[in-house]
């Protein structure tokens, strides 16, 4: 009964296999023999009953027409198979070389006894990986070294780590200024005048580290910053002296269930974008007015307190509240019970792509204090500093000494990174409340002569509104981008793609890399004159230009162009232009 070949009933390529179908060929072929009149049947019958239907089966023969057909079949199978066989050994042998067997492990030899097969099993299991031990924190004391930006040593655990390093900036700077801001100070002009200097603008040591895995510690010193600004707005050299004072003093506690971070110590409080990032990687050679008039006076920033800091779990939101003192002197000591401040700070990232090289921050922060002692004075330095952070600075504008009860502040921050491109801005706005002036402003005998924006005889002056606010745009010319702290919610240390470097190959020639290159320009403001308070307003447009060695040393430039508005009590115009250029070297380690 010669069936269809398209359906065959067994696959082909094993012994067995070949043997029944050649065996159902030649079945097939001998009914095609007893019957050759008859046509060939499709299906082969395997079994038939009265009570059950015929089970068929395609038949495999219905192609074949003799023995020699058959025959012929099977000489092609064999070839198929031999070829087939042919190309398993190639592809096998091409995998020896490529995977290392699992070697398959012998049977007993003979006359091993059992204390010998046990002695083998347990060199197995000294080759196996064991689990990892539970560990004691602080049990081990271990440290290895190694340059992490500074140089550091950190225990295998990581549950001890000590950093040692600081900061050295060196400035230059000249200027000139208009007839203005050149009278003599009675007449309203700056106080004191400006002068062509260099000077170290920080000069720091820094240890910060980790104790027992959640406990961290900073202890910094600057040692160029001597003695700050007194009451008097006309100091001398005489007011310096050789002290060096104190920056970040602290210690704080990670992962306190519900709280995150506790710090305690000397520290800048949560207030300001610019005011918290390091000035280790500045966008120009000083921060904006707003820093000297409400984020850092007569302290350089830091103050005495204890602050919480946590963020949410995708670290799209910081919070930050805090407990301060409001000192007035750069070595966190204050010696009565006024001054007391609470800051807060929330942050938050709409949108963050690419590990921070594109995102958008939003931020607002509050201050809520008193006055230290009933007094505050609001004044600022220009963009560009001429002797030491202290009282030789000239100051360009100055509200005076003032008696108030209370103030409150607030800060609006709006802050993008797209790749090479960043924006940063912030608005501040002050409230004194209950303000009156001091006396004696013309009084050369009086420790306030000299502060030309005072009224004279305490005359009241009700709330006292100053504000301030930036707005400055940066590009990588070389492509690099700013780096983003999730916890701090601030920039952090920038990258150069390449450090910069000027060598000579073996044939002579020199071969450089530029480091990284960044541009920026920034527009500022601030106004002092409020009511009969006249301190003055000052407007400022800076150029600046920043070359990145490495990522721990750099090369400022900086043009400054600040118009001075202000008229003093007696009429006097000192209003007028003020422009400077400066460098600034700057390295940490």
């Amino acid at each position: 009964m010669p069936l269809p070949t398209d359906q065959p009933i067994l696959p082909w390529g094993k012994p067995w296999r070949r043997l029944a179908w050649g065996a159902a060929a030649l079945v097939g072929l001998a009914n095609q023999g007893s019957a050759p009149a008859a046509a060939a049947e499709p299906y082969l019958v395997i079994a038939e009953t009265d009570d059950a239907p015929a089970l068929t089966l395609p038949s495999v023969t219905a192609g074949f027409n003799s023995f020699d057909d058959v025959s012929e079949a099977f000489q092609d199978d064999r070839k198929k198979v031999a070829a087939l066989e042919k190309r398993l050994a190639e592809l096998e042998k091409k995998a020896a070389k490529r995977v290392e067997s699992i070697p398959v492990p012998d049977p007993k030899p003979a006359g091993m006894d059992a204390g010998a097969q046990d002695g083998g099993a347990k060199d197995a299991k000294k080759d196996e990986k064991k689990p990892e031990e539970p560990y004691e924190v602080g049990s081990d004391l271990g440290m290895t070294a190694k340059w992490n930006y500074g140089l550091q040593a950190e225990s295998a655990h990581k549950d001890f780590r000590v950093k040692v390093g600081g900061r050295i900036q060196m400035d230059e700077v000249s200027f000139t200024e208009g007839p203005g801001p050149a009278q003599p100070q009675a007449q309203g002009g700056l106080a004191p005048l400006l002068r062509n200097a260099m000077d170290f603008r920080r000069a720091r040591l820094r240890v910060d580290g980790r104790m027992y895995e959640l406990y961290d510690f900073v202890g910094e010193y600057d040692f160029s910053n001597q003695l700050n600004a007194n009451a008097a707005t006309f100091p001398t050299e005489s007011s310096l002296g050789n002290y060096a004072a104190i920056t970040e003093n602290w210690i704080q506690i990670r992962e306190v269930p519900g709280v995150g971070i506790i710090r305690g110590g000397n520290q800048k409080d949560p207030f300001g974008f610019e005011h918290l990032t390091s000035s280790r990687w500045l966008n120009f050679m000083e921060r904006s007015y707003a820093q000297d008039l409400y984020e850092g006076p007569f302290n350089n920033g830091f103050v005495p307190g204890v602050r919480l800091l946590n963020t949410t779990d995708d670290q799209r939101a910081t919070w930050s509240v805090g407990a301060f003192k409001n000192t007035v002197n750069p070595f966190g000591f204050i010696d009565n019970s006024s001054g007391n401040a609470a800051v807060g700070r929330l942050t938050w990232l709409p949108y963050y792509e690419d590990e921070g090289k594109k995102l958008l921050h939003l931020g607002v922060a509050g201050r809520a204090m008193q006055t230290n002692n009933g007094q505050v004075r609001y004044r600022t330095r220009g963009n560009l500093r001429d002797g030491p952070p202290g009282p030789l600075n000239a100051i360009y504008i100055d509200s005076g000494l003032l008696r108030g009860d209370w103030i409150n502040q607030m800060g609006l921050e709006l802050v993008g990174n797209n790749g090479p491109w960043s924006f940063q801005s912030e608005y501040f706005a002050n409230w004194l409340y209950n303000t009156t002036s001091a006396t004696g402003a013309f009084d050369p005998k009086s420790p306030n002569y000299g502060t030309a924006g005072l009224q004279p005889n305490g005359a009241p002056c009700g709330t006292y509104f100053t504000n301030s606010g930036y707005a400055e745009v940066l590009y990588f010319v070389t492509g690099e981008s700013r780096a983003y702290d999730r916890l701090e919610a601030r920039f952090d240390r920038p990258i150069p793609r390449n450090n910069f470097y000027v060598v000579r190959d073996p044939t002579g020639r020199l071969r450089a890399s530029e480091g990284a290159v960044q541009v920026a320009m920034r527009y500022q403001y601030a106004c002092l004159s409020d009511h009969q308070i006249n301190g003055g307003t000052l407007n400022a447009l800076t150029f600046g230009v920043n070359w990145m060695f490495n990522p721990n040393s750099r090369l400022y430039f900086n043009y400054d162009f600040a118009y001075r508005d202000f008229t003093n009590n007696l009429n006097n115009n000192a209003s007028g232009w003020i422009t400077g250029f400066g460098t600034r070297l700057a390295f940490d380690f």
